[in-house]
C-alpha cells in the first residue's frame, strides 16, 4: 500500500496490531492484509497472524524477539512486501434458501431497498464475496461488502436465537452464523451446510481468505 502506511501498535506483551485508517470497507486493504499475513511464518519467530477488515494482529515468540526487535521486523516486512496478483484462494459455493421461514427479515430489506424478494436474492447472490475475517462465534464468516441497495442496520434488540447457517446483513456487511447464537443481523436466508463442526478433523469449513458464492435454491429443487 504505497499510498498509505499502517499504524503499528503493541497489543499485549507479545503481539502487535497493524491497522489502516479506512472510511468504510476497502476491499483493496482487506486483500492486502490477507496477503501480508502469509509473510509472518512460524519458522521465523511468529506465532500467529489474524487478519480482519482493516487490521492484522501478529503475535511473536518472546524467545525469538523482544518487543522492539519484533516491531523492527514488522516494519522491515511491510517495507519489503510487494503483493503480487491477489491469491484467488478457495471458492466455496454455499446453497441458501432465501426468504420465508429461513429469511424472517427479508421483508425489512424489501421495504428499505424498494426491491422485490427475487431482486434481493439476485443482487445478494451475484457477488463473489471475500471472507475477510472469522468470529465472533466459531464459524461465523464476516464477508466483504454486499450490494449497496441491500445495506440495512442491525436490529435494535438482538434476537435471543439465530439458527446456525443463517445468512444475514448488518450495515454494509453480510455474513453467515456458524452456530446457533443470539444475534442482531437482518436474516434473509439459511444454508444447511455446517460451517463449524467440532467433530470434523478440521472443524472450520470456511477460512479467512476464501471466497464464497451464494447459490439460491428451494426445498425439493
Amino acid at each position: 500500500m504505497a499510498e498509505q502506511y499502517p499504524d503499528i501498535s503493541p497489543y499485549g506483551d507479545c503481539a502487535y496490531l497493524i491497522r489502516f485508517e479506512t472510511d468504510g470497507f476497502s476491499r483493496q486493504i482487506c486483500e492486502y492484509l490477507q496477503s501480508l499475513r502469509r509473510e509472518f511464518v512460524p519458522q521465523a519467530g511468529w506465532i500467529e497472524s489474524v487478519a480482519a477488515y482493516d487490521s492484522l494482529l501478529v503475535s511473536f515468540d518472546p524467545m525469538t524477539f523482544d518487543p522492539l526487535q519484533a516491531e523492527r521486523q514488522i516494519h522491515k516486512i511491510i517495507e519489503k512486501f510487494k503483493p503480487g496478483k491477489s491469491d484467488p484462494g478457495r471458492v466455496i459455493e454455499i446453497p441458501v434458501q432465501y426468504g420465508g421461514e429461513f429469511g424472517p427479515d427479508m421483508e425489512n430489506i424489501q421495504k428499505s431497498s424498494g426491491l422485490s424478494q427475487d431482486e434481493i436474492i439476485e443482487r445478494h447472490s451475484r457477488i463473489e464475496y471475500l471472507v475477510c475475517m472469522m468470529g465472533f462465534i466459531p464459524g461465523f464468516t464476516f464477508l466483504s461488502e454486499t450490494d449497496p441497495e441491500l445495506h440495512h442496520d442491525r436490529h435494535i434488540t438482538p434476537r435471543e436465537h439465530v439458527p446456525a447457517g443463517s445468512v444475514g446483513i448488518a450495515g454494509w456487511q453480510t455474513g453467515i452464523y456458524g452456530l446457533d447464537s443470539p444475534g442482531g443481523w437482518q436474516i434473509i436466508g439459511q444454508t444447511h451446510l455446517q460451517l463449524f463442526d467440532k467433530t470434523r478433523p478440521d472443524p472450520f469449513m470456511v477460512k479467512a481468505g476464501d471466497h464464497i458464492r451464494f447459490v439460491p435454491f428451494e426445498a425439493g429443487s
